[in-house]
């Protein structure tokens, strides 16, 4: 463990949240769990691990602030002009810090393939996390009435479980980008991108699935249905890692080494 990695880092998510406070971006609390996710995650992970962190936070308060006089006449508007509190950063962000001390152990441990495996999921998280939170901002928008995932049946907009073409499209853009954004900051390879994306589409419909459900009964909270999405995109990004560490010595073993080196 570096210590002065931990040092700036803590410097560096003070400033952060004091930003967040000043241009009221976050409640109070919502800075300080701001700031303990930022300094965790960057300690953890460096300075990919945070970008990934900044670019779901960036995005996800963009998605928020957009059109949101017309999300305020809907009734689905964030509550507190769109400021989240730390209950909002936790269960948005609470499985990828988890994920990112998990692969701090790891890497210390001397242990490369379960270190790359936590960041995999990690990046899955966040991936799932940013899906969830476009879909439903921008499907809200997206003017022609949500239908339920479980029975397809036309529902009013923000009703939970809800979903959109143009929201799940939206959802898939913000995986994409959060997947390709690992890959250029060097977080993860080129073979992650597509289990990856794959993560965040999933968590993103299992969202809308609890939603119709467990959190439609009043058996789950918001928060609740917002930590099991990231648990679920974390969960793909770790079995996609085995499963592509996996495949090219399935190739290998069936004499195709050639299909198996593209997956390298």
């Amino acid at each position: 463990m570096n210590p002065q990695l931990w040092a700036l880092a803590a410097g560096v998510n003070l400033a952060l949240a004091g930003a967040c406070m000043a241009f009221r971006l976050l409640t109070f609390s919502g800075c300080a769990a701001a700031f303990l996710i930022g300094t965790a995650v960057q300690g953890s992970l460096g300075w990919g691990g945070w970008a990934v962190l900044l670019t779901f936070f960036l995005g996800g308060t963009a998605a928020t602030k957009f059109q949101f006089e017309a999300k305020t006449r809907l009734g689905v508007a964030q509550a507190e002009g769109g400021r989240r509190r730390w209950r909002h950063a936790w269960a948005n962000a609470g499985a990828g810090v988890l994920c990112a001390l998990f692969a701090l152990r790891f890497g210390l441990k001397g242990d490369p393939l379960h270190h790359d495996a936590w960041t995999w999921a990690y990046v899955g998280c966040f991936a799932s996390a940013l899906a969830d939170t476009l879909s439903s901002e921008y499907g809200q928008l997206a003017g022609r009435p949500p239908r339920l995932i479980t029975t397809g049946e036309v529902v009013p907009v923000g009703t939970d479980g809800g979903i959109t073409l143009a929201g799940t499209l939206m959802g898939v853009l913000g995986s994409a980008l959060l997947s390709l954004l690992s890959r250029f900051l060097g977080l993860t390879p080129v073979r992650a991108t597509l289990p990856i994306l794959l993560a965040g589409l999933s968590g993103n419909l299992l969202d809308s699935w609890l939603g119709a459900t467990l959190q439609r009964r009043g058996r789950l909270s918001n928060e609740a249905v917002n930590f099991a999405n990231t648990c679920g995109g974390a969960a793909m990004g770790f079995l996609g890692f085995w499963f592509m560490h996996w495949l090219p010595r399935a190739f290998d073993h069936a004499g195709l080494k050639i299909l198996g080196a593209l997956f390298v």
